[in-house]
């Protein structure tokens, strides 16, 4: 795969798709996503969810003011979730990020995402510390 030295709006679904499939295979997080919105990343609760996280990072990186929903509201429901799931995400984000993009964008992402999963993480435990989750911020 030819690693992208732009952000464009389909190597964003790219990188989302991509990070989903894996995200769906891992033993420690993939079963959150299974059950809240199947096995078929082709059915139409999947579709709507990839569109919406599409446009979230689209408005993050390429400011095109198309997602207005609250990232957050959606996970308070989730049962279980705990440090160690937070950090794997971030994990599968990162090196998911850098088979998409070069290195230096890869990092934007990286960064990001690590940024909103410390976000989660203190809303979700209501401010506990978040200082133990961490991104590479060089991959390897």
């Amino acid at each position: 795969m030819i690693l992208q030295d732009t952000i464009t709006r389909e190597n964003i679904e790219q990188l989302v798709t991509l990070f989903y499939h894996q995200a769906m295979r891992d033993p420690l997080i993939g079963h959150f996503f299974i059950l809240e919105l199947g096995e078929d990343l082709e059915a139409e609760e999947w579709r709507e969810h990839i569109d919406l996280l599409v446009n979230f990072w689209s408005t993050l990186f390429l400011d095109e003011k198309l997602y207005f929903s609250d990232p957050y509201g959606p996970h308070f429901t989730i049962v279980g979730l705990e440090d160690a799931h937070f950090t794997r995400w971030v994990e599968l984000f990162t090196d998911t990020s850098h088979q998409v993009y070069t290195p230096k964008i890869a990092t934007q992402f990286a960064q990001k995402g690590l940024a909103y999963a410390k976000d989660f993480m203190q809303r979700l435990s209501q401010g506990k510390d978040t200082s133990n989750l961490k991104s590479k911020t060089s991959w390897e």
